[in-house]
């Protein structure tokens, strides 16, 4: 039963209950109108859980966030909690009572199988190792119903703790964890809802942070970039740090010279950062290495503009950026900006739906220069001069477009920017140009008459037969008076490159058949 003193009251106000599989935040204790006893007032972080928001009856007793997410009800339904000294011991210690049942069942399954499956081993030997927690390194105890620290000083050894989903409801609590465990280095925090510390006490709590070094607050409902960096200033050594999921849509610099100077990793998939100003915003953190905007419903990324030849100074240190699940537009557009960035090395990205999974990889090796890896395939050197030989013949029409005006020349190498240093390398695209010249399919011949030296000059299908050309020479240069005794035309193409006659001897072929070119000279 919860008391029910005023003051007492006042410091349940803000705390984690857990009732069946719903959780919620106290915000009310005291009595309701025309009711009898004490009710408390509960936010539920499930609004299905709730039936108002707060007022009853037309009084309000609370307000929530989220309309219709809260209740009332009565203390006993809300279960006991446990410190997190407790938690850990229910979970990681074994009493001789449950060894003693669990061996007596395992003889029992022995038995029905008519099989020895199963080594029963000692209570002691199994008891000494489970009861060792000064050796424990990682310890979870997610979902529990801790609300407390409790006495923690036998954990000598612990690293890694996983609190998520459990009832911890400020900042003072889990400061208190860190204080007792000196070695404790990762902290998991998902699906809490913490209380906001004033800035005093953020002062006092900065001392018992620092042995933190990666925290995950995944589902904290935190929806403020500006609180994020103002908690920061508690976390001075932090390195890691998992924001997943927790309704962030702008970001500014704002407080960087007090908080996340030593920030590595930073995971922010599942929020709303997509505009350039908060996008440049993470491009100041002064130490990120990887970075994670999965899901965020990104459609573009611009960079300052830069020669090519130069970089943006904004995420100086990124090697590692994820941006999968994102409606990127033109991702053509999104690796050439990517190329502005120092020291990206890897990048992972859902591939072109429009385009086979092989162009895109083409296109962000020949785009990017420094990358190493892509989608977590390492890039071998073969597949980046492959890429870039890609690249050079795809753009080499567009270039030649523009490679006779200067500023059309720039604004292209500014959309390409792989491009002039592809041809530093590669030399001209101009052999990969279309031959614009019209084909003809007709030729200009020059008809000699070798017995009288006269010439004519006649333009000719170029698929014409022999015999039909011999009957136009006979209309051109009319019937000679011994036609009767001459018999049929002879006719010879003149090779001027050999000085040879070529007897065309056939007149059911086409003078291309004969490979008779344009200007040439036919004899007869």
């Amino acid at each position: 039963m919860i008391p029910q003193s005023h003051g007492q009251q006042e410091q349940l106000v803000g705390q984690r209950i857990r009732v069946g599989n719903f959780s919620g935040t106290i915000r009310f204790v005291g009595e309701v109108a025309n009711t009898d006893g004490e009710w408390i007032g509960v936010e539920w972080d499930d609004p299905q859980r709730g039936k108002h928001s707060g007022t009853v009856n037309g009084i309000e007793y609370f307000q929530t966030r989220q309309a219709n997410s809260g209740s009332l009800i009565r203390s006993e339904k809300i279960p006991p909690t446990k410190t997190l000294a407790e938690a850990i011991h229910d979970k990681y210690i074994i009493t001789e009572d449950t060894l003693r049942l669990d061996a007596e069942m395992l003889k029992e399954v022995q038995k029905q199988l008519h099989a020895s499956l199963f080594e029963v081993v000692g209570m002691e030997k199994i008891g000494g190792k489970q009861s060792q927690l000064a050796h424990l390194v990682d310890v979870s105890v997610a979902h529990s119903p801790v609300n407390a620290a409790g006495s923690l000083s036998m954990f000598k050894s612990l690293r890694s703790l996983d609190v998520s989903a459990s009832l911890l409801w400020n900042w003072t609590i889990v400061g208190d964890v860190m204080a007792q465990i000196p070695t404790l280095e990762e902290l998991n925090l998902s699906n809490n809802r913490l209380v906001s510390p004033s800035d005093d006490e953020i002062f006092s709590l900065v001392t018992k942070f620092h042995s933190l070094k990666k925290l995950v607050l995944k589902k904290c409902a935190l929806g403020s970039w500006p609180e994020l960096v103002r908690l920061a200033r508690m976390w001075p050594l932090l390195e890691s740090l998992s924001l997943e999921d927790n309704e962030i849509g702008v970001v500014t610099e704002e407080g960087y010279e007090l908080a996340l100077t030593k920030l590595r990793s930073l995971d922010l998939q599942n929020n709303q950062i997509c505009d350039r100003e908060s996008i440049y915003a993470l491009g100041a953190l002064p130490a990120l290495e990887e970075l994670s905007l999965n899901a965020n419903g990104i459609g573009r990324i611009v960079f300052p503009d830069c020669p090519h030849t130069e970089k943006v100074d904004l995420f100086a240190k990124l090697e590692t950026l994820y941006l999968r699940e994102n409606p990127i537009e033109d991702q053509c557009g999104l690796f050439n900006e990517l190329d502005k960035l120092p020291s990206l090395k890897h990048l992972t990205i859902d591939p072109d739906a429009a385009v086979s999974y092989e162009e895109t990889v083409s296109r962000v090796v020949g785009s990017i220069a420094g990358l190493k890896m892509f989608n977590r395939a390492t890039i071998p050197e073969k597949l980046r001069r492959d890429s870039e030989c890609d690249m050079w013949k795809m753009y080499a029409v567009q270039w030649s477009l523009v490679r006779n005006d200067a500023q059309l020349l720039k604004a292209f190498f500014k959309a390409h920017r792989m491009y002039p240093r592809i041809m530093e390398r590669l030399g001209s695209p101009e052999q990969f140009l279309p031959d614009t010249r019209r084909v003809s399919n007709m030729l200009n011949l020059h008809l000699l008459n070798e017995r009288t030296g006269e010439m004519r000059h006649k333009k000719v299908p170029k698929r014409i037969n022999l015999q039909t050309l011999e009957n136009l020479i006979v209309k051109l240069f009319g019937t000679p008076e011994d036609r009767d005794t001459a018999g049929p035309l002879h006719l010879q193409l003149l090779d001027r490159k050999r000085d040879v006659r070529i007897p065309l001897d056939n007149n059911g072929r086409s003078l291309d058949f004969y490979s008779v070119e344009d200007q040439d000279t036919i004899v007869f």
